[in-house]
């Protein structure tokens, strides 16, 4: 295998950086969610985390292949809503940001003339995506819906102590 460019696992570590930190906010999101008996979009967030978890160890095996070191120590600031509406924001701004991140490594990849790491940003990107799609359309749904009414769809009935 040809060596890879140096540029290409600091993008990669990059994008591991970015996945880490999205997998503790998300979670973190999931248990408050619980907490305030909002299940429903709890597990939303949680499915979300062990999804961008898979990214992460897709990631480390990429870097690992191209011999070198996942740096899984660095992570940006957590940043968590304090009400559920905030939450869906800064998650929506935190995808929005990824797909900007990956677009920008696969052009990045591309131009070292890695298109196979290129290819795997692209889908990252597309993953990103359809999270900031679910992302926005539960921001409407607030919208249309008004936020009591929107919430009150993520109240488990049922988790409600005898």
């Amino acid at each position: 295998m040809k060596p890879v460019s140096p540029r290409v696992t600091e993008l990669l570590n990059n994008a591991l950086t970015l996945e880490l930190t999205v997998i503790n906010g998300y979670f973190l999101s999931a248990r408050m969610l619980d907490n305030w008996g909002l299940p429903h979009l709890g597990k939303a967030f949680y499915d979300l985390s062990i999804g961008e978890m898979n990214d992460a160890d897709e990631l480390i095996q990429r870097i690992l292949m191209f011999d070198g070191h996942p740096n899984v120590q660095k992570m940006n600031a957590i940043q968590v809503g304090e009400t559920p509406e905030e939450m869906l924001q800064l998650a929506i701004d935190s995808e929005l940001g990824a797909i900007a991140q990956f677009n920008g490594g696969a052009q990045e990849c591309h131009d070292l003339g890695d298109h196979a790491t290129a290819l795997f940003f692209e889908e990252m990107a597309r993953d990103e995506e359809s999270h900031a799609d679910w992302f926005e359309s539960q921001l409407d749904a607030i919208t249309r819906l008004g936020a009591q009414n929107y919430l009150a769809q993520h109240v488990d009935p049922s988790s409600r102590p005898s």
